[in-house]
C-alpha cells in the first residue's frame, strides 16, 4: 500500500490449482490472428468451442477478469455476476479477505497474457507491477484497468468509484463507499477524545509504512500516531533495528500470518535489545491478521476497527447497566 507498489509487504502468490490451469500450448501468432477489429468493435476469437466475445468500447463489460486481489475484493462486492475469473491470490487467507466468497467464481487467473486471453475477457483489471502483461493485452484492443497508487483511504474510495463505473454499477459503488465510511466514522468517534499512542507497524525485514500509505491513514483513524511517519518516511521503507529501539513506540503491531514471519513475534519478545522498548515493557505488542494489512479495498474499515480495538480496548467494552 505504499505509493507505487502493490503492497509494502512481501507477498506470495500461490500457483493456480492444477484443475483450473489454462493450457499454454497456443502460440501468439494464433492469438493475433484471432483478433479482428471492425468499426470500433473488437472480436476475440477463441480456439475453443466457446463463441467469440464482442467488445464494444465504452459498453458495460460482462466478462471481467481480475488479476489483482484488490479488484477481486471490490468487484466481488460490486458485480459478481460479471466476473469470469479472480486472481490466484483470492484463495490465500494471508492476502485475501474474500476466501469464502471467492468460491462462487471457479476460474483463477495468473498474470499471464495467453492464459488471460483464453478467458475471452471484455475487461481486464491488473496491478501496475505487471506492466508487460498489461501492454500485451492492451495492444490487442481489450479494455484494461491498471491499478496503482495505494496511498490513502481516499485513494481506496476513488478506486471503488472507478471500479463501479467501469463495471456499470456506479450506484453499488457509492453504497459500498458509504458503508465503509460509516464504519470508519463510528470507530473514529469512539476514540476521538482518547490519548493517541505512538504506533509502529513492524516486520521482520524492518519494513514500515510511513506517510502517504493506507496503513498510515488506518492508524490515524484508529486513534494512533504512526511512528514511521514521525521518522519522516514517505511510502514504505526499511529501518534498522537501532532506529526502532530509539523511537521507543508505545505499541508495536505485527502481522499474523500462516506463511510469513511465523516465528517473528516470539523472537522479538525475547530479543534482549528490545526489552527496554515501551511496547514490550507494557506488553503492547499485538498481531493483526495479515490480510488486513495488505488490503486496499473497502475491507480497510475492518483494518481500522481491528487496530482501534488494540489501541483503545476501553472504548469497545460493552457497558452493562
Amino acid at each position: 500500500m505504499a505509493s507505487g507498489h502493490e503492497s509494502p509487504w512481501p507477498s506470495l502468490q500461490p500457483p493456480a490449482p492444477c484443475s483450473r490451469r489454462i493450457p499454454y500450448g497456443r502460440r501468439w501468432l494464433v492469438v493475433w490472428l484471432g483478433v479482428v477489429i471492425v468499426a470500433g468493435t473488437i472480436q476475440l476469437v477463441s480456439q475453443t468451442s466457446a463463441p467469440p466475445v464482442r467488445v464494444n468500447v465504452g459498453s458495460v463489460p460482462k466478462r471481467i477478469v481480475s488479476v489483482n486481489v484488490m479488484s477481486d475484493e471490490i468487484l466481488l462486492a460490486l458485480a459478481p455476476d460479471r466476473l469470469v475469473a479472480l486472481s490466484v491470490v483470492a484463495d490465500s487467507p494471508d492476502s485475501s479477505n474474500i476466501v469464502r466468497e471467492a468460491a462462487s467464481i471457479p476460474m483463477r487467473a495468473n498474470a499471464d497474457s495467453e492464459g488471460i486471453l483464453m478467458l475471452n475477457p471484455d475487461l481486464v483489471v491488473i496491478g501496475s507491477h505487471h506492466g508487460n502483461v498489461a501492454r500485451q493485452i492492451e495492444s490487442l484492443g481489450i479494455p484494461l484497468v491498471q491499478i496503482h497508487g495505494f496511498e490513502s483511504i481516499e485513494w481506496i474510495r476513488s478506486l471503488i468509484r472507478m471500479m463501479g463505473a467501469r463495471a456499470g454499477v456506479p450506484d453499488r459503488a457509492e453504497d459500498l463507499i458509504s458503508e465503509m465510511n460509516a464504519t470508519i466514522e463510528i470507530i473514529t468517534r469512539r476514540v476521538a477524545d482518547r490519548p493517541r499512542p505512538r504506533v509502529l507497524l513492524y516486520s521482520e525485514s524492518g519494513w514500515v509504512s510511513g506517510r502517504r500509505t493506507t496503513l498510515d491513514d488506518a492508524i490515524r483513524a484508529a486513534g494512533g500516531v504512526n511512528v514511521a511517519a514521525e521518522m519522516g518516511i514517505v511510502g514504505g521503507g526499511k529501518v534498522p533495528q537501532e532506529r526502532v529501539i530509539m523511537a521507543d513506540p508505545d505499541v508495536i503491531l505485527l502481522r499474523d500470518s500462516r506463511s510469513w514471519e511465523s516465528g517473528f513475534r516470539q523472537a522479538l519478545l525475547r530479543d534482549p535489545a528490545f526489552q527496554g522498548v515501551k511496547a514490550l515493557r507494557q506488553q503492547r505488542v499485538y498481531s493483526i491478521p495479515a490480510r488486513l494489512l495488505v488490503t486496499s479495498s473497502h475491507h480497510i474499515a475492518e483494518t481500522v476497527e481491528t487496530i482501534a480495538r488494540h489501541l483503545h480496548p476501553e472504548a469497545f467494552r460493552e457497558t452493562v447497566p
